[in-house]
């Protein structure tokens, strides 16, 4: 096992041309707090798998070796990790043990740092949610104290997290330097509204309105009622059109999650005519390489 100092001091000099591979393939800041975990992983990833928890997605790269990993019969390396319903703006970095959950960076903007560290269970309902903690070690830390909520008067289970809890003391100085290191993205104090399935995006004033407490009744619509189904997607359009994203990028989310044969087409092109609108330019180019692939059998791409 890698002792903890030596861990720190790899990952952390990993995290410079790791950053540059993730800035150079998806267009995205990479966060210092990224390194740190995977230093965790590394020195005391037995105990990190005691909640079920692992190192995946762009993390991988921190691997020995893991620069030098390709996308296996020549797929887009952005593909890796990513499950059918995930967003653009989500960039898994770690996983779960039960119904597809995983972890990921959540960009609004990708030209920014991450704003939120989001979650989703892929093969369950895949709505995604995100956390108040700012960084992953946090997260594990947000994760030990459920289990310990659920499990904390039975000894044995107690036990089991203990050797976690001892890692996480040892690398929180080292989290919260990364964490001033970066400093907090621009958009980080800005409130935040969901969709029904997912975190309605943090825009620039001017963009529109994401009518997002209609949310859910356009996810019935575009289900079961084809004529409001039309007039949600033309009104988005419209608006689009007019110089005003916040709804296209709402119903293009929607369309995107809901994978309906029927709206697909238009669903993609309100999503990615509205990240060109806003200058998002990288997650435009994630949703069209994603909407490509998304019947793949399998997300792991990396080869090994």
């Amino acid at each position: 096992m890698t002792s903890r100092d030596d861990a720190l001091t790899t990952m952390t000099q990993r995290f410079s041309p790791v950053a540059a591979h993730v800035r150079q393939v998806w267009g995205l800041r990479l966060p210092h707090h990224v390194a740190v975990f995977a230093a965790l992983a590394a020195s005391d990833g037995a105990a990190l798998g005691e909640i079920g928890l692992s190192p995946w997605g762009v993390t991988d790269y921190f691997r020995d070796g893991g620069l030098d990993r390709r996308g296996r019969d020549g797929l887009d390396q952005r593909l890796h990790a990513r499950f059918r319903h995930d967003p653009a703006e989500f960039l898994t970095v770690m996983r779960g043990n039960t119904d597809g959950l995983h972890f990921g960076l959540w960009y609004d903007d990708p030209a920014e740092l991450p704003t939120a560290i989001a979650h989703n269970y892929a093969r369950d309902s895949a709505e995604t949610w995100t956390s108040t903690e700012p960084t992953l070690l946090r997260v594990v830390r947000e994760r030990v104290n459920g289990f310990l909520a659920d499990y904390g008067d039975e000894e044995e289970e107690a036990g089991r997290v203990a050797p976690l809890i001892e890692a996480l003391d040892w690398y929180q100085a080292a989290d919260e330097a990364a964490l001033r290191q970066d400093g907090p993205p621009g958009a980080a104090s800005m409130p935040r509204s969901y969709l029904a399935m997912s975190p309605m995006p943090l825009l620039p004033p001017g963009s529109g309105d994401p009518q997002v407490a209609a949310s859910g009744s356009r996810l019935a619509a575009f289900q079961d009622d084809p004529v409001q189904a039309a007039a949600w997607i033309a009104e988005a359009r419209h608006q689009l059109a007019a110089g005003q994203p916040a709804l296209a990028l709402a119903v293009g989310s929607e369309l995107h999650w809901l994978d309906d044969d029927a709206h697909r087409d238009a669903g993609l092109d309100l999503l990615v005519g509205a990240y060109r609108a806003l200058g998002r330019d990288a997650l435009a180019e994630i949703a069209l390489v994603h909407a490509a692939h998304r019947d793949l059998p399998s997300v792991q791409v990396l080869a090994a």
